[in-house]
């Protein structure tokens, strides 16, 4: 539940504890979402997402009201990605088919489709795997557009707010990651 409330928002911002946790509480599974999904490894996103968190809070007073409040959340989340991969460039990935062990006990990475042989389902998986380590070799600024944009959904508009980017630079950032994205498979599976 995503929170639509100026006032939680200030008194968050002046230290109340009891207003920021309930103004986050909304937050914490889109972060780790996003995090995981640019990291690709759920330690590294734990850890990631809770830098987040931190971040937030410290400079929750520059975020000016909830309008802006999610793309400035995903502009947090987004930096500090890219400052995690820039230290950890040489972790590899976890499969997406790997369960994510929380407080809550264990979560599905992906959701699995009801009426699939075990054939196809094989197949799906060894595709959103194959999918997890083209992702991971794209470049930290491509990887985070392609997970912002085709993963998670957000609009143009969100993806320039949340890159801090014009609109035209997301577009042309965006066509030319899905192009080495595509460049990525199709060598892989010429390899193969």
């Amino acid at each position: 539940m995503i929170f639509e409330n100026d006032d939680l928002l200030r008194r968050a911002a002046s230290g109340d504890m009891d207003a920021f946790e309930e103004l986050i509480r909304g937050y914490e599974r889109l972060i780790f979402n996003i995090t995981y999904r640019v990291l690709g490894n759920a330690d590294d996103a734990k850890d990631a997402s809770q830098e987040v968190l931190i971040k937030i809070y410290k400079n929750l007073h520059k975020c000016a009201n909830m309008k802006a409040f999610k793309s400035w959340v995903y502009t947090v989340a987004n930096n500090t990605c890219i400052d995690e991969i820039r230290k950890r460039k040489n972790k590899t990935a976890d499969s997406l088919d790997k369960f994510i062990q929380t407080e809550d006990g264990e979560i599905e990475k992906q959701l699995p489709a009801d009426d699939v042989t075990p054939e196809e389902s094989l197949l799906r998986k060894e595709r959103r795997k194959d999918l997890q380590a083209a992702i991971c070799q794209l470049s930290p600024q491509h990887r985070t557009l392609i997970v912002l944009r085709d993963i998670k959904g957000l609009s143009y508009n969100e993806l320039a707010d949340a890159t801090g980017t014009s609109l035209g630079t997301v577009k042309s950032r965006l066509s030319r990651a899905r192009l080495q994205l595509c460049q990525i498979i199709l060598e892989s599976k010429e390899q193969n």
